[in-house]
């Protein structure tokens, strides 16, 4: 793969043009769309603004383009994608995180003109990546989900603020926004005062929060229902998974998963909530099982591709190719069967051993029982060793970097 930047003037720009698929983002989700597509032969354009993103070296990339961030100039990549001198017309997108989802939502009925694509309008779209929006409607239809408060004011943690429960977390409407201010997913609060003081520095970054209990429980009561459903309301791929660890440990994404056998009642509340939106397309539907009342409680609902998306593709479940056939060939194939291995962050893995380590409730054992199952990982040495070391590299260097600042 030789990179290619955004250049639109240049011979390198017209060499990527006959391409029939073309990957938004470059995180670990849009690797796994890659390699998924690669082993059915098809080749991938990836678009993304940092050109050193864990997918961006990968072998199986046809090409990369250095794209604007539709975080902060949305309007340059709708012109880029729009330009006639690309001469995309007709081929497929697939976004690989949420603002790439919002992008494609929000400029639908310009963009569905020229490609295709299973995003759909920002009514539809808004209501799962907006918890504030999903969670009201999930609790009215009866999807159990987690307590929380919607607080708009200073005024409204006041008057609520007896009925708070304490450690509790913030949590954000949108999660894309917040993870760019702060680094992390959410925001820890262990008394009023905390409360107060992060909900004013989360104002004060113009962005929106909700005040969420934490079940207890370690990272394994994390399971996830993923599917795919066609125009027609049909489901041509699902699975299940289970997360065993997070980096970071608590409220981080998954390490260590595996797939499991599907768990209907999680299958039954995903597509409960998934029908009521009259969604279509590629979904994981997030929950957490409570131990206090045994119920699976609704965590989030992510509407691309995942960090696992190569674990779906080893278990047998090729969602990025089951995209491409259904939109570009408009073959539906039967519903595939998987089978149940386990997927490895092998750079988030390390990070974990030595945050075990730090706190001092490393386990071996435990720690190394993932390793004796049947197992795949998110960038493997052998699959693409140059790959991988450029990877190790750049994730020491993102290291290194955040020890500096935290002082350690």
């Amino acid at each position: 793969m030789i990179p290619v930047e955004l250049n639109k003037n240049n011979d390198e720009w017209k060499m990527v043009k006959n391409n029939k698929v073309i990957i938004l983002g470059g995180y670990y989700g849009a690797l796994g769309v890659v390699k998924g597509l690669a082993a059915e032969g098809i080749q991938a354009v990836l678009l993304a603004p940092d050109p050193h993103d864990h997918a961006c070296h990968s072998k199986y990339i046809s090409k990369r383009v250095t794209i604007p961030n539709p975080m902060n100039n949305s309007d340059g990549l709708l012109d880029l994608l729009m330009d006639k001198k690309n001469d995309w017309e007709g081929a497929l997108l697939i976004p690989t995180l949420d603002e790439y989802v919002i992008f494609l939502s929000q400029n639908r009925t310009e963009l569905i003109k020229k490609f295709k694509f299973t995003v759909q309008d920002w009514e539809i779209t808004k209501k799962i990546i907006n918890k504030d929006l999903l969670y009201p409607l999930a609790h009215k239809i009866g999807v159990p989900t987690i307590r929380f408060f919607l607080p708009d004011s200073i005024e409204f943690l006041k008057a609520r603020k007896s009925e708070f429960f304490y450690p509790c977390i913030l949590k954000p409407y949108e999660s894309h926004k917040f993870v760019e201010v702060y680094r992390k997913k959410v925001l820890l609060i262990n008394d009023f005062q905390e409360l107060v003081e992060k909900f004013i520095d989360v104002q004060e970054h113009k962005l929106k929060v909700m005040i969420s209990e934490i079940i207890p429980g370690d990272d394994s009561s994390i399971y996830t229902y993923r599917s795919y459903i066609d125009s027609q309301g049909d489901i041509l791929a699902e699975i299940c998974t289970q997360k065993l660890r997070q980096f970071p440990t608590g409220f981080g994404q998954g390490s260590v998963v595996r797939t499991i056998p599907l768990i209907s009642e999680i299958r039954d509340q995903a597509l409960k909530l998934l029908r009521k939106l009259s969604y279509i397309g590629e979904s994981s539907t997030e929950f957490r099982l409570d131990y206090r009342d045994n119920l699976y409680k609704l965590m989030e609902i992510n509407t691309r591709p995942v960090v696992t998306e190569w674990l779906f593709v080893k278990a047998g479940a090729n969602f990025p190719y089951i995209t491409y056939m259904d939109l570009v060939e408009n073959i539906q194939s039967p519903l595939p069967a998987y089978r149940q291995i386990v997927w490895i962050n092998n750079h988030w893995e390390i990070a974990n051993f030595f945050a075990a380590l730090k706190a001092g409730n490393f386990n071996l054992r435990n720690f190394l029982a993932p390793y004796g199952k049947e197992r795949v990982y998110a960038i493997p040495f052998s699959d693409d060793p140059l790959h991988y070391l450029i990877e190790f590299y750049f994730n020491t260097k993102r290291f290194l970097k955040k020890a500096v600042k935290s002082g350690l």
